[in-house]
C-alpha cells in the first residue's frame, strides 16, 4: 500500500464471534435500532443469536422513549432470545399483558425486576408467575401488588433464592392506629412459601414481630435481611436472638442512605401532612443512580399472539 493511502475495511466482513463479543457489550437499545440496522450481515447477527439476549436490561427506557416503543422493543428481545432468556429488568411500562407475554416465552427466567410497575395487578402477577418454575430473583420494587402475591409468588417459583418487595413510600406515623399500620400477610405468604430464600428485602412493609417470626422459623436459609422503615416491628429481646444468625441485617430505624430510591421515604417528622408524597412517582425517574433495575407500561394496543407489535419487523434473517 503507498504511502498516505488511508486501509479502507469491510466492517461487513468482521468474524462473527468477534462480532458477537462486541455485541455483548450494547444494551437492547443499541441493539436494535443501532447496531442491528448497520448492515445486512450485522443486523442477521442480532437477530439470530439468542445467546445476545438472555440478560434484557431495559432500566429507565419508559422516562426516554414512548410507551408503545419500549413495548414492542421488549415483546422483539422476548422473542429473538427463543427461550433463552435469564434475566429482565424493567420499570414503569410492564403490564399484566407483557408480563404474562414474558411468561409464555421465557420459563427459563431466573432474574425479573420490576419496579413502578403501577400497572400490573395481583392477578396479573400470579398468573405471570407460573411461567417462570426457575425463578431464583425476584425484585418488587414501588409496584402496587400486596397481600397474597407472596403466596402465588412462592408456590410458583419453588427456586426463589432472593425476593425484594419493597413499598414506594412510607410515612412513619406514630399516632396511627395498630391494626391499620399492621399487616402480616406477605410475611406469611413469604414464611410458608419460600422456605429457600437467602436474601429478603422488606422496605417500608407492614409486617408485626409475629410475622417476622414466622419467616425467621420458616427461612432457614436466610443469611441476609432488610426490614428499613418497617415500623411495626418492635426489636425486642426474643427477636433479636432470633435474628442474631442472619449475617447481613438491616433494621427498621437503619440509615437508607445506600437504598437506591432513598429520597422518596419520608417520615411523619418531616413531612407530616404534606402532600408532597402525590408528586413522588412524577420525579421517582430521576433519581435512579447506578443500580440495575428496568421500565415497562401499557399493553392494551398489542396482540398477546403477536411478535412483537410489528414496530421491528423490518429486520431481515
Amino acid at each position: 500500500m503507498a504511502e498516505g493511502e488511508v486501509e479502507s475495511r469491510d466492517w461487513a466482513e468482521m468474524p462473527s464471534d468477534a462480532l458477537a463479543a462486541v455485541f455483548g457489550k450494547l444494551d437492547v437499545t443499541d441493539l436494535l435500532v443501532g447496531a442491528g440496522v448497520v448492515c445486512r450481515a450485522w443486523r442477521r447477527l442480532a437477530a439470530i443469536d439468542p445467546t445476545l439476549w438472555r440478560r434484557v436490561d431495559m432500566s429507565h427506557q419508559g422516562d426516554i422513549m414512548e410507551v408503545d416503543e419500549a413495548v414492542a422493543m421488549a415483546r422483539a428481545a422476548v422473542d429473538r432470545a427463543a427461550g433463552t432468556m435469564e434475566a429482565f429488568w424493567a420499570d414503569s411500562f410492564v403490564t399484566d399483558g407483557l408480563l404474562l407475554y414474558i411468561s409464555e416465552r421465557a420459563s427459563s427466567l431466573k432474574s425479573l425486576q420490576l419496579s413502578m410497575c403501577l400497572n400490573v395487578s395481583n392477578e396479573g402477577m400470579a398468573e405471570a408467575m407460573k411461567g417462570f418454575p426457575r425463578l431464583e430473583e425476584l425484585d418488587i420494587t414501588f409496584c402496587t401488588l400486596y397481600g397474597d402475591v407472596c403466596a402465588s409468588v412462592g408456590k410458583a417459583c419453588p427456586e426463589l433464592k432472593c425476593f425484594r418487595l419493597n413499598e414506594r413510600y412510607t410515612l412513619q406515623m406514630d399516632y396511627a392506629a395498630p391494626d391499620i399500620m399492621d399487616d402480616d400477610t406477605e410475611a406469611l405468604g413469604i414464611a410458608s412459601n419460600m422456605p429457600k430464600l437467602r436474601e429478603l428485602q422488606l422496605i417500608g412493609n407492614k409486617l408485626t414481630n409475629d410475622g417476622l417470626m414466622s419467616i425467621l422459623d420458616h427461612c432457614q436459609h436466610l443469611e441476609s435481611l432488610d426490614i428499613r422503615q418497617c415500623y411495626s416491628i418492635q426489636m425486642d429481646d426474643a427477636l433479636k436472638s432470633k435474628c442474631s444468625r442472619i449475617s447481613d441485617l438491616k433494621l427498621p430505624h437503619d440509615s437508607i442512605s445506600d437504598f437506591k430510591y432513598r429520597a422518596y421515604i419520608f417520615s411523619s417528622s418531616a413531612f407530616s401532612g404534606s402532600d408532597l408524597e402525590l408528586d413522588m412517582y412524577d420525579d421517582l425517574l430521576d433519581v435512579v443512580t447506578d443500580d440495575d433495575d428496568a421500565d415497562f407500561d401499557d399493553m392494551d394496543d398489542y396482540d398477546d399472539g403477536g411478535s412483537d407489535g410489528g414496530m421491528y419487523d423490518e429486520f431481515d434473517i
